[in-house]
């Protein structure tokens, strides 16, 4: 890809810089609605907790990373970074890019998992984008890089080091990823079979037998969410004799509050509540196996859905 006028757009969901930037944050997380300020002070709060968000730090290191990866010691495209949430926002940064004489972006969300829940957002803000930009750009998403080998070999990897480490036989192992609101699969939406396929062929590499998939991070609101919880998981494996834990959060590719607050946080309060100890598997984070599966996502040959061109 040594044409200057086809690029990368690497993207994520997007976080605050700060405590300042949470209300603006929350506001478009809510679609344009302000949250109540007792959700800003509860946000606020986490924050806080975890010494701020991690994540647009990654996601920069992730953009530097990929740029080389792709570029192998020669001229390679240029590799723009675009967030769901916050800035770099998605629609911004296309019209952006289109000034910059970019004609063709290949769009990859870190998001490995083709869920509709999780694309719909990232498509909608790719149109905007799209029709705003004054030049014409075509954008090609490509997605649903679950099964790639890079990354779940860094999982297999992580897993069996942190068993290791614990020394213990009865250890019970749970792979979780993000809720996600009932209503979404009863529509169809293939994220769960997507995860239960991701989770069985991390177990299989690991060469796990004492583990199980599990949801973390449901949603407060009145509707139902999937489940069961990570929580109900970790109470049915000590009753079951497993006198050690550990949690491998693949849903995600990094830290962000979903890891270092839900689960370092809350359910390491739980654990301890329960005389349950808490462990959890790293994080791939910016680790070079996820660059590598980027990188092979971007240059896979099959077609993605396409966008545009705006005029």
């Amino acid at each position: 890809m040594s044409d200057p006028a086809t690029a990368v757009l690497l993207m994520g969901y997007g976080s605050p810089s700060g405590a300042g930037d949470l209300a603006g944050y929350l506001t478009d997380v809510l679609r344009g609605r302000a949250p109540p300020p007792q959700m800003v002070e509860d946000y606020e709060r986490r924050y806080a907790r975890i010494g701020g968000s991690p994540q647009n730090g990654i996601l920069a290191s992730l953009r530097d990373k990929l740029e080389r990866r792709l570029a192998r010691g020669a001229t390679g495209p240029r590799v723009y970074l675009g967030t769901k949430h916050w800035h770099p926002n998605i629609a911004t940064v296309l019209p952006r890019m289109a000034e910059e004489g970019v004609r063709r972006a290949i769009a990859v969300p870190l998001s490995p998992y083709a869920s509709t829940w999780i694309l719909e957002p990232y498509r909608s803000t790719l149109a905007e984008g799209v029709r705003a930009a004054r030049s014409p750009i075509e954008v090609e998403l490509k997605t649903d890089w679950h099964l790639d080998p890079d990354l779940l070999g860094l999982w297999a990897r992580s897993i069996r080091a942190s068993l290791e480490a614990l020394h213990d036989p009865s250890a019970w192992v749970h792979l979780s990823a993000h809720s996600l609101p009932r209503r979404y699969r009863d529509a169809g939406d293939p994220y769960p079979e997507i995860l239960a396929e991701t989770s069985r062929a991390i177990a299989e590499r690991a060469g796990l037998t004492r583990w199980g998939f599990t949801f973390q991070s449901a949603g407060n609101t009145t509707e139902p969410w999937l489940g069961p919880d990570v929580t109900e998981r970790m109470l049915e494996a000590k009753a079951h004799g497993a006198t050690a834990q550990l949690i491998a959060s693949f849903g995600f590719v990094f830290d962000h509050l979903e890891t270092l607050y839900d689960l370092d946080v809350e359910v390491r309060g739980f654990a301890e509540r329960h005389g349950i100890p808490y462990h959890r598997v790293p994080m791939p984070n910016d680790a070079d196996a996820v660059v590598d599966a980027l990188a092979r996502t971007v240059e896979r040959p099959a077609a993605g859905e396409r966008f545009g061109p705006s005029r």
